[in-house]
């Protein structure tokens, strides 16, 4: 059946302007007469939306003449709200009313109120998003030091006008930072997050992701309750009623709509009663209940009559059509469906006649009527390609009017030749779509703008090709660094080693093995976010306590934070069990990223020196770890950009000592990678940036696992005596690793090649401890080939270690299954602590 749940969707989120819009600034003196009849008014609204319009209006035609300029600021912001959410186009008189009223007391807010209303009108009434968004982004510019409840309510309208468009990402974004300004604990600013919560959660359904959706709706309920918001609760629970319908989950769904129907009952809001018998008669039109499909369409129309817009009208009359088409009275429910449809069409509701025709096509197809289902098919099918006739014409009006704002004459001839060729190749790209949608009809598939899909991908395709390019050269740059510094010290102990000065060559020897630590730091950083980018890492989810993955994270980084002096405070619930649901390394990674980043950025010169505070929440549905510092800050203008690979607010000089800038990169990366995972930044320049990171929790009948055991160190005693059988055709890798190995008094036999091992196997003098190889060798051949040349000598498999340089994703076979797999670099100590590890096994 039709799906009103969308529209309910932007009806909230007209719902959540209402309430920011029309509430009284902060610090005001006691309510006037006039405010105090503004809030009958505004209780009057939820239930007689026509009688709270004509008093609201006698009240602004006969406002006392000793109304003061909040009241008469109160009153306009009011009665805007009210006609823009009944689609009313007297909004726009009023809106130039409170613009006049703003300019001549030299009120930026007014001002900027107004141009946030006309953002919506724009968005609303005149089917241009992409102009009120720009509006809103303009006002948004000019918002600075405004009250928060404004500049809520302008990205509000952002989100809105953004959502309008389809770009749910953006629309996000706005409505997020609508939620971070609402940060107070009055119970006014509480109704507002949970306004904005359900927003979110609005957005996340509109995008498909019905789970986050949910996570969202329950916070904001949990916030209403508090409040005892009833109408709140009641949108709350018809936003649940239909995430749980898209979910397929029918007993959930009709449980939140009776919930929402009651509830509606309760505030006497008769929109939202109707919206939610709506979705029940949705329900039933679904299950094939058609009795009980027409007693809730009759009951949502009845609500409607006379207190609501025409297009809602037409929704409860398209509902009962299709209900009395499934109680057999066909032509009686054709009537009324070609009845809602003439007021689309009025209207220009081409997303409800295209919706209306595709459910009336399952009706026919219910029916049995398979000749009236094509038929309609074939209607629905005109229909778009209709609207792709009407894009093509946009497209063509939009190039006209460049081709006019140029100067010259000539290049108006070359334009207009381009312009005629772009119809055609257009033309013929409609024409196409035609034929495939035809071709389509019997088996569901519609094929539109395939030539502007295949546009986007290239143009996708180039930008990521720059980015790559760009990363590449940023990183070789920070590579070359260390490797000057590298030879230099080298070269330099070299000379000292020549001069027989010992002490010299042994500081310099160190200078440069801190040096190698640096480029090794660096390298691993870089493969680690191109592994992360290229899509090799995959997550591995478990159970584990949160808690104990934060403390483990802060004492991993308390060698960096006490040489800096840096106060590490956790703030945490002693004895507590935060079982998350996540990948336990990559989650350790993120945390400790974060930390480092806090450790460094903190301002020791601040009152108290430089602090890092460490806190763990439990939220329910989610946990959230806030790492927060007092350091510098990160501009608004830039939080945006210090997740870029390489870039650095603070670290114009490319110091060393505070990273390469790839730290947050892997961070995003990392938790885009990790389902259900989000980070939120916030910060002031020159008082500090806080990091949240929301990790879903464990089910609760999922064991935890305990935390890998701590490495141990490696001494010389612990693998002397070892015999290794070494295959590494990289020369200077092989003597390198062959003199790390012969410093710990490991036998080690090394060879380049597989033909070169082959030679040496029948002439060992005993059985290899462990076999350690490269696993792209020379020849085409791998470290599979090894391990089976091992294994067909001694007739048994060996401990296996793969040193690889590797990127992608190995092959490794059955061969390899039992191998430890690392990758190049590799620190000595790790290496050194894998061949005790599986040595010590046998």
């Amino acid at each position: 059946m039709r799906r009103p749940a969308r529209a309910l969707a932007g009806a909230a989120l007209l719902l959540g302007l209402a309430l920011v819009g029309a509430a009284p600034r902060a610090a005001e003196p006691p309510p006037t007469p006039v405010y105090t009849e503004l809030l009958r008014i505004n209780t009057l609204f939820q239930h007689d939306r026509a009688g709270a319009i004509a008093e609201l209006q006698a009240l602004h035609d006969n406002l006392p003449a000793g109304a003061t300029f909040n009241d008469r600021s109160k009153m306009l912001n009011t009665l805007i709200n009210f006609y823009v959410d009944s689609g009313d186009a007297r909004a726009r008189g009023v809106i130039d009313e409170l613009a006049a009223l703003g300019a001549g007391a030299g009120d930026l807010e007014s001002t900027l109120w107004a141009e946030n209303y006309r953002a919506r009108v724009l968005a609303l009434f005149d089917a241009k998003p992409a102009d009120g968004a720009l509006l809103a982004e303009r006002a948004l510019a000019r918002a600075g030091g405004v009250g928060y409840r404004l500049a809520g309510a302008l990205h509000d309208t952002a989100a809105m006008c953004h959502q309008e468009q389809g770009d749910y990402k953006s629309a996000l974004r706005h409505q997020t930072t609508a939620l971070g300004l609402l940060q107070g604990h009055t119970e006014r600013d509480l109704y507002h997050r949970a306004v904005a919560l359900n927003n979110i959660s609005l957005l996340y359904s509109q995008m498909g992701d019905e789970r986050q959706a949910l996570d969202y709706n329950r916070q904001a309920q949990t916030v209403a309750e508090g409040l005892h918001a009833q109408a709140m609760l009641a949108t709350l629970a018809l936003g649940r009623c239909g995430s749980y319908a898209n979910l397929k989950q029918p007993e959930q769904a009709d449980k939140a709509c009776q919930q929402a129907l009651a509830l509606a009952r309760v505030v006497g809001d008769r929109r939202l009663e109707a919206d939610a018998l709506g979705l029940l008669s949705n329900a039933a039109w679904e299950a094939g209940r058609y009795p009980a499909c027409l007693g809730y369409a009759e009951r949502a129309k009845a609500l409607r009559s006379g207190a609501d817009n025409d297009r809602r009208r037409a929704d409860a009359l398209a509902d009962i059509g299709l209900c009395h088409i499934g109680l057999g009275a066909v032509a009686q429910g054709e009537g009324e469906i070609r009845a809602a449809l003439e007021v689309f069409r009025a209207g220009n509701e081409h997303a409800a006649i295209n919706e209306t025709l595709g459910t009336l096509t399952t009706a026919y197809e219910r029916a049995g009527m398979f000749k009236e289902a094509f038929a309609t098919l074939r209607e629905q099918s005109a229909l778009r390609e209709a609207e792709s006739q009407r894009e093509l014409d946009r497209a063509t009006l939009q190039m006209r009017s460049a081709f006019e704002a140029t100067a010259r004459q000539k290049e108006i001839v070359s334009l207009q030749e381009k312009n005629r060729l772009q119809q055609a190749q257009l033309t013929n790209g409609q024409l196409e779509l035609a034929v495939g949608l035809l071709i389509a009809l019997l088996v569901g598939v519609v094929g539109f703008f395939k030539l502007r899909d295949k546009e986007r991908s290239r143009r996708k395709a180039q930008q990521e090709n720059h980015k790559k390019s760009q990363f590449v050269a940023e990183a070789a740059h920070d590579l070359r660094q260390p490797m000057q510094a590298i030879g230099n010290l080298l070269g330099a102990a070299s000379h000292a080693i020549g001069r027989g000065d010992v002490d010299k060559s042994r500081d310099l020897i160190d200078t440069a093995q801190k040096a190698t630590h640096a480029m090794r730091s660096s390298f691993n950083a870089v493969l680690e976010l191109s592994r992360l980018e290229c899509g090799a890492i995959a997550a591995e989810y478990s159970s584990f306590d949160l808690t104990e993955l934060v403390n483990e994270s802060v004492f991993a980084l308390r060698p960096l934070s006490e040489p800096r002096g840096v106060a590490i405070r956790l703030r945490l619930r002693p004895g507590r069990v935060l079982a998350v649901r996540s990948d336990r390394q990559l989650l350790g990674r993120v945390l400790c990223n974060l930390l480092s980043n806090a450790i460094k950025y903190s301002d020791p010169s601040k009152p108290g020196g430089a602090v890092v505070v460490v806190g763990v929440v439990g939220l329910g549905c989610h946990c959230r770890v806030d790492i927060v510092d007092n350091g510098v800050g990160i501009p608004e203008a830039l939080q945006r950009e210090v997740f870029k690979p390489f870039f650095q607010a603070d670290n114009p000089g490319r110091d060393r000592d505070r990273g390469l800038g790839l730290g947050l990169a892997i961070v995003e990366s990392i938790l885009g990678l990790l389902s259900r995972h989000t980070l939120r930044l916030r910060s002031r320049a020159g008082v500090g940036t806080r990091f949240s990171v929301g990790v879903p929790v464990a089910a609760h009948d999922e064991a935890i696992m305990a935390p890998p055991p701590p490495a141990a160190t490696t001494d010389v005693e612990d693998v002397a005596g070892l015999y290794v059988l070494y295959v590494e055709d990289d020369r200077l890798v092989r003597q390198s690793t062959e003199a790390l190995l012969r410093e710990y008094r490991v036998l080690c036999e090394p060879v380049g090649s597989l033909a070169e091992l082959q030679a040496l196997l029948p002439g060992l003098e005993r059985m290899p401890d462990l076999v350690l190889t490269d696993y792209t060798l020379s020849g085409g051949h791998t470290a599979r080939d090894v391990v089976r040349a091992v294994a067909a000598e001694f007739g048994e498999a060996l401990p296996v270690i793969v040193l690889t340089g590797e990127s992608e994703s190995l092959a490794l076979g059955p061969e390899l299954e039992h191998a430890v797999v690392l990758r190049k670099p590799v620190a000595s100590a790790a290496l050194l602590a894998q061949i005790r590890a599986l040595c010590g096994q046998r």
